[in-house]
C-alpha cells in the first residue's frame, strides 16, 4: 500500500530552531513540529498532540508550547483538526449532545453518562480513522520515526486510538 505524505502548506522556524509545518490530509488541516536536528539520518519519535474540539486556531498557543517542550526533549509532535471543530463541518449528533449538556447544566441537573457518550463517541468514531491516516502520512516522512505516543486532548479519543492503532505505545 502506498502512503501519501501530508500536503505541506506552509513552513516556519520558531525559536529554538523548532520547525513548524502546516499540512493537510485531504480536507483535514494539521500542524507538524520537529526539532531542528531531525533528519532522515536521525529520525525522531512522534507524539500526537490531542486537544479539545475547540479548533486549532484557538488551541494553537497551548499546542505550540507543548510542541516546543517536546522538541527540546527530541520529539516531533503533530496534531490535526478534530471532526466538527475549527473550519470543519459540524457533527449534528455532537451539536445535539452539546445542547443537551448545556440544558442539563442550566437546569442544575447532573451530567449523565449518556450525555457524555453522545458528546464523545461520534467524535471518536470519526477521529480515530483520521488520526490513523495522519499517522500513516507523518511516518512516511524520513525525519519521523517511532515510537509514537499520544498526549492530551479528549482522553477517550486517545484511548480508542491506542486500542485501534498498534503503532501508538
Amino acid at each position: 500500500m502506498r502512503v501519501t505524505p501530508p500536503h505541506l502548506t506552509s513552513e516556519q522556524r520558531l525559536d529554538g530552531g523548532v520547525r513548524e509545518r502546516a499540512f493537510t490530509l485531504g480536507e483535514i488541516p494539521g500542524i507538524l513540529w520537529t526539532p531542528a536536528f531531525a533528519s532522515a539520518s536521525a529520525p525522531v519519535p512522534l507524539i500526537l498532540l490531542g486537544h479539545p474540539p475547540l479548533g486549532l486556531r484557538r488551541m494553537y498557543p497551548r499546542l505550540v508550547d507543548r510542541a516546543r517542550r517536546s522538541a527540546a526533549d527530541g520529539f516531533a509532535t503533530a496534531t490535526i483538526e478534530l471532526p466538527g471543530s475549527g473550519e470543519r463541518p459540524r457533527l449534528p449528533a455532537v451539536e445535539e449532545a452539546r445542547a443537551g449538556l448545556r440544558g442539563a447544566r442550566e437546569a442544575g441537573e447532573p451530567v449523565t453518562d449518556e450525555i457524555i457518550d453522545a458528546l464523545v463517541l461520534p467524535l471518536a468514531d470519526q477521529a480515530v480513522p483520521e488520526w490513523r491516516a495522519a499517522l500513516d502520512a507523518l511516518l512516511s516522512l524520513p525525519e519521523i520515526g517511532g515510537p509514537v505516543g499520544y498526549s492530551g486532548g479528549v482522553l477517550s479519543l486517545g484511548v480508542r486510538l491506542a486500542l485501534a492503532e498498534p503503532r501508538v505505545v
